[in-house]
């Protein structure tokens, strides 16, 4: 057992051990989702050597995967000064569809006209999360020429979707009567481009050598060039953004959607990763994406487990969570690629 597992299950009461090694539960799931038979445990982990914006890390990982926690563990090792991050905000963003419109440039006129009346409405909804802004796009689709009006609003801690969902509820009637046309989607969107979290960290040339850090670039440049693999690239990132979002009972599926839709928003699809050389000779990544995730309300209300997990890891704020998060991405990325031109992946799945 390594000391770092050994000194965090130090910090676990006799119940809060319980959670992590008892199935149990049923009760629970059952208020949580629908036809519940019964509860599947993945494993959880703890990475190392994680170091972020100076303070050290404890990052329990669920992941069914092997040589998931290793990778990031090993990426972070390779880090001494460790992961400086940083998130945009805590904005999402909702959309109406607007159809039927019979005067495309009047409806625009109408709703932006409406704009501060707008954001009144969807502001009582809640006293703390508020809507800050609001924007109309036109598509040309399939189907013919749509408005899309968008809603912007801060949901502080929270993922947002119960928020954003009702706030386009409430504004869909008030569009329609606007713009004279019909409203049919009232919907969060995914691809949370305004809550986003920036991670950047450096390998010393000195501590791996020249040549790997050449070769690192090489095979980035490769994921830059081709999206076939991009796309495995990108799948390295997730393994470990994915681990701590499932260990906190965040929306996986969302964040994963997001992060796809963000690695494809130029027209071309990307790495969310990015390894260059400095004037040094030093090896630099950085990650961007998008990051909607919650510590307050849906599922980890209610999960115990969760909570007992981002106790563990120091967890204040949704932004404190999605620093952690984009760190164990970039440094899941890190290692895989630094096994990958040296001793090569098979040597981690014997």
């Amino acid at each position: 057992m390594s000391q770092e597992r050994e000194e965090l299950l130090k910090l676990l009461s006799d119940e809060e051990l319980d959670l992590f090694i008892l199935t149990g539960g049923i009760d629970i799931a059952d208020q949580m989702r629908e036809n519940v038979i019964g509860i599947t445990k993945i494993p959880i982990g703890v990475a190392e050597n994680f170091v972020i914006n100076g303070k050290s890390a404890i990052i329990p990982i669920a992941t069914e995967e092997k040589s998931v926690i290793m990778q990031a563990s090993i990426g972070a090792g390779l880090v001494p000064e460790g992961f400086k991050a940083a998130t945009s905000g805590n904005t999402m963003i909702g959309q109406i569809q607007v159809l039927d419109v019979p005067d495309l440039d009047a409806a625009e006129d109408a709703i932006l006209a409406e704009k501060e009346a707008l954001l009144v409405d969807a502001n009582t909804i809640s006293r703390t999360r508020k809507a800050v802004d609001l924007q109309v796009k036109r598509l040309d689709t399939a189907v013919g020429k749509m408005l899309i009006v968008e809603i912007f609003a801060d949901v502080r801690d929270s993922m947002g979707a119960n928020l954003i969902d009702s706030m386009c509820e409430l504004l869909a009637p008030t569009i329609a009567r606007i713009t004279g046309g019909r409203t049919l989607l009232r919907i969060l969107s995914n691809l949370a481009t305004r809550r986003t979290v920036n991670v950047t960290a450096r390998v010393p040339v000195n501590s791996i050598g020249e040549r790997v850090v050449d070769n690192i670039i090489a095979a980035d440049a490769f994921a830059w060039a081709d999206p076939y693999r991009a796309s495995t690239s990108n799948k390295g990132v997730m393994n470990g953004v994915i681990g701590v979002l499932l260990a906190t009972s965040n929306d996986t599926r969302a964040v994963e959607a997001g992060a796809h839709s963000y690695a494809s928003i130029s027209g071309s699809y990307r790495p969310l990763t990015k390894w260059i050389k400095d004037e040094n000779g030093d090896l630099v990544g950085t990650l961007e994406m998008p990051m909607g995730i919650g510590t307050v309300g849906g599922v980890i209300q209610s999960h115990e487990l969760a909570n007992v997990v981002l106790r563990l890891m120091n967890v204040e704020t949704a932004s404190d969570l999605a620093m952690i998060v984009g760190s164990v991405g970039l440094a899941s990325n890190l290692g895989a690629l630094y096994i990958m031109v040296t001793e090569g992946i098979k040597s981690i799945q014997a």
